[in-house]
């Protein structure tokens, strides 16, 4: 238990920053799920738009802390790559 103000002050900023950041995280993991299932459903257009927007959330979530900008930037990789393989086959 908290004696100090102060420490009580940082658990209520913690519990707000904890729910700010796990809903940030799960929109990340909607959004990865709408881009798989584009490109597992073999739709370039959709899984280019819902890249787009996948990649706008890393990148903000990764400029303000809840993620990690090497997590960011290595899960957007693997996505592109995803995409790219699907253009390929798509160009066959």
């Amino acid at each position: 238990m908290p004696h100090s103000l102060s420490a009580k002050k940082r658990i209520r900023q913690t519990e707000r920053r904890t729910g700010v950041n796990r809903a940030v995280k799960s929109r990340i993991r909607t959004a990865r799920r709408v881009f798989a299932k584009a490109v597992q459903a073999n739709d370039l257009a959709a899984a280019r738009q819902s890249l787009r927007a996948c990649a706008r959330l890393l990148h903000r979530t990764a400029n303000r802390g809840p993620l990690h900008r090497n997590t960011a930037a290595r899960t957007l990789g693997r996505m592109e790559r995803s995409l790219a393989a699907l253009e390929k086959a798509a160009a066959k």
